[in-house]
């Protein structure tokens, strides 16, 4: 018996008229929401775009260690939008959500889980192809960078040893903000 599924998906299962569909989410200045459904759908209060854009998603391979994983989706480039995006902004370790939603034979959601979830790390045009990649890196990625200098005396003594800039850092300085917001 089947755990934690919903009554509709177990009748749906039974019917096997289930159709998965892939629901993305680029999280961009504007947040960009597409499906590689052939029409548009609702989730979560959002609508996922049916445009054709969504070329690919390159498959992903799991393990029983923490890693980082990387996995690449790969955009249309002939209408400029997505390629003004990341032009024309700041996309590194902007969010990617892949969930993959659960259609019934009407086509109705009935329900979604979370495939992938990751932050883009860099991008690609290809003019020829007219495609634009993004290279993502799994939400793992924070955890496997190597511990660096501190702002504190000790980290400070290690590497010169006669400076005593750092003393009284802790009293001047309240609050340092790293990384994403």
């Amino acid at each position: 018996m089947a755990r934690g599924l919903s009554s509709n998906l177990k009748t749906e299962f039974a019917n096997q008229s289930v159709k998965p569909i892939i629901l993305l989410t680029i999280g961009f200045a504007t947040p960009v929401r597409l499906t590689n459904h052939y029409k548009n759908i609702a989730s979560g209060g959002n609508t996922f775009t049916a445009s054709g854009h969504l070329l690919n998603i390159s498959s992903k391979s799991e393990s029983s260690e923490i890693n980082v994983a990387n996995f690449q989706i790969s955009l249309s480039a002939v209408d400029n939008t997505y390629v003004a995006a990341v032009l024309n902004n700041n996309v590194s370790n902007d969010e990617v959500t892949i969930d993959v939603g659960l259609l019934n034979g009407s086509d109705a959601l009935i329900d979604t889980f979370n495939f992938d979830k990751g932050f883009i790390e860099s991008f690609s045009i290809n003019t020829q192809k007219g495609t634009l990649s993004l290279s993502c890196t799994s939400h793992f990625s924070d955890f496997s960078r190597i511990a660096g200098r501190q702002t504190n005396n000790g980290s400070q003594q290690k590497f010169f040893n006669s400076d005593k800039g750092m003393e009284f850092a802790a009293l001047t300085v309240s609050d340092i903000l790293w990384g994403r917001k």
